[in-house]
């Protein structure tokens, strides 16, 4: 979820290969899962093919880069296929020095044309410049980069179970993928980062590696601008600036959840409100960051508080951090001035994870706000996965109280 100042470093993207064409993911027999996907193992690679990146409209990166439809699992535990974006550095490396990152980023999308493995081609998403510039420092040091399509062919953007499994298995699929020269399991060195939307679901994937892919050799997560609690989110946005984004967070959420009847919960205002977000028009964060500025979501539905009902608190039970405790070294960096409010919640959650003996280093930042800290911290946390991957000492930092700078937690939803 990137807000004002990170839209501003929306003009460097991908754009579309010779072999793919950028066509539409919808249209794109590439993307179509066989008929035999529940035969295959998560992770399995299905298909692969060769592309490219820019950087701008017409700057080629001299990266040699790979998609491969691989096979994942989404929250109802029904088999489904989505794609990774393998990028190859161009400095050779001995097999035994290569070290992959698992990149996730804050595509934070409701429709197909959202997806990296299409805008990094096409250009068609803003926000994807900021990070190509990240990713070819990752690229300077040496590292293979993955970065999956982690939302799922149903594009369910804010599902923890669907978005932990499509990072995981996409890290599978670059290692078992040839011409990526990786090792599969322990012999690769894996780093995981990301932020904002992007931070999240490399949140969710630490929580998820211990039971669901425990042969991956994850030396270090380091993620910020995480939300980590639905109803925080939600309720810190409302009738804020950036409501637009709730309201969308509130769309992908649901989208995982078809036996949930939403014409019981909205107005017909809020039906057409749920119509258009989930439109190709309105369906990407840059589009509807801004769409539904100070308006409260009350005003679109039939109940007082959505999030009160029995529906909605089974479903932020199912979808906040903190349910298990990662296992990998963890960088955690946070503003306290995030306009999600999250500050409270995560300082919490890396204290249990603490205390569960999770190396954590909970990092508190006075001095910028949500977008200000994209563009300024990943930079460090890159200097702390390389520490990682070279096995240099690592002093944990974890929150001991529930006090913060500025006096005891405020109630829930109430942000900073």
């Amino acid at each position: 979820m990137i807000t004002a100042l990170a839209v501003a470093f929306t003009g460097l993207v991908g754009a579309a290969p010779a072999s793919a064409g950028g066509m539409w993911p919808p249209h794109d027999p590439f993307y179509a899962a066989p008929v035999d996907l529940a035969s295959r193992a998560p992770g399995e690679v299905i298909r692969a093919r060769s592309t490219r990146i820019k950087l701008g409209p017409n700057i080629q990166l001299p990266f040699k880069t790979y998609q491969v439809l691989y096979r994942t699992t989404d929250r109802s535990e029904t088999p489904i296929a989505t794609v990774a974006t393998i990028i190859v550095p161009t400095n050779s490396r001995p097999a035994t020095d290569r070290k992959l990152v698992s990149y996730q980023t804050a595509y934070d999308g409701l429709g197909p044309g959202c997806r990296p493995s299409y805008s990094l081609q096409t250009g068609k998403v803003a926000l994807q410049g900021a990070e190509v510039i990240l990713m070819m420092n990752m690229l300077r040091r040496g590292w293979t980069i993955v970065t999956s399509d982690y939302e799922g062919p149903n594009d369910s953007w804010g599902v923890a179970a669907t978005t932990a499994r499509g990072v995981l298995d996409g890290i599978r699929a670059a290692e078992s993928y040839e011409p990526a020269g990786l090792d599969q399991g322990v012999n690769t060195k894996v780093g995981m980062m990301g932020y904002s939307g992007g931070g999240n679901a490399s949140a969710w994937a630490n929580e998820y590696a211990p039971g669901y892919a425990p042969e991956l050799n994850i030396v270090g997560a380091a993620y910020g601008g995480v939300g980590g609690d639905l109803g925080t989110i939600v309720r810190s946005l409302d009738g804020e600036l950036y409501a637009g984004i709730a309201f969308a967070g509130i769309v992908g959420v649901t989208s995982a959840y078809p036996d949930l009847d939403m014409n019981r919960f909205l107005n017909a205002k809020g039906k057409s409100l749920f119509k258009k977000l989930k439109s190709p028009k309105m369906a990407c964060i840059s589009d509807f960051f801004l769409s539904h500025p100070f308006q409260k979501f009350r005003s679109y539905t039939t109940v007082p508080d959505i999030l009160n009902t029995p529906e909605f608190k089974a479903i932020g039970e199912e979808n906040k951090l903190g349910r298990w405790a990662p296992k990998a070294p963890t960088l955690w960096y946070h503003t306290y001035f995030d306009e999600m409010g999250s500050w409270w919640v995560n300082q919490r959650v890396a204290r249990d994870y603490c205390k569960a003996g999770t190396p954590v280093s909970f990092q508190t930042s006075y001095i910028e706000e949500h977008a200000l800290q994209a563009v300024l911290r990943p930079w460090d946390a890159q200097k702390w996965i390389d520490d990682r991957f070279k096995g240099r000492p690592f002093k944990p930092n974890c929150p001991t109280t529930e006090t913060g700078p500025f006096g005891p937690s405020p109630p829930p939803g109430k942000g900073f």
